[in-house]
Parts: C-alpha cells; sequence; structure tokens
C-alpha cells in the first residue's frame, strides 16, 4: 500500500514536471524534445491514474 501511494505521487509529479516543459518549451527547442516531454507526461498521468485507482480500491 506505501509503495503505490508513492508510485502515485512520483506519477503524478513527473506528469506536471514534464507537462510544463512541454507547454513552456523554448521556441528553438527541437520538436523531439516536446514530444519525449509529452509521452513522459502521459506516461506520468498512467501511472499516477492507474496507481491511485489501486489505492482508491484498497489493494
Amino acid at each position: 500500500m506505501k509503495s503505490c501511494s508513492i508510485l502515485c505521487v512520483i506519477g503524478y509529479g513527473m506528469m506536471l514536471c514534464f507537462g510544463y516543459l512541454a507547454l513552456s518549451g523554448a521556441a528553438f527547442e527541437p520538436v523531439r524534445y516536446m514530444v519525449i516531454y509529452e509521452m513522459l507526461a502521459a506516461a506520468g498521468f498512467a501511472t499516477g491514474m492507474y496507481s491511485w485507482l489501486r489505492l482508491r480500491r484498497g489493494y
């Protein structure tokens, strides 16, 4: 249960961090960095949501 809650916090933190980088990236950065940031933000959101649902169910 404790590891799932830690994973939830890390996942949502990852989503916020990389989402901010994807949205506020400099105009001179290559597009591939924006795509990588978006994919990492999506992975963080999926991890956070999955672990939050597991915590909500009580597993």
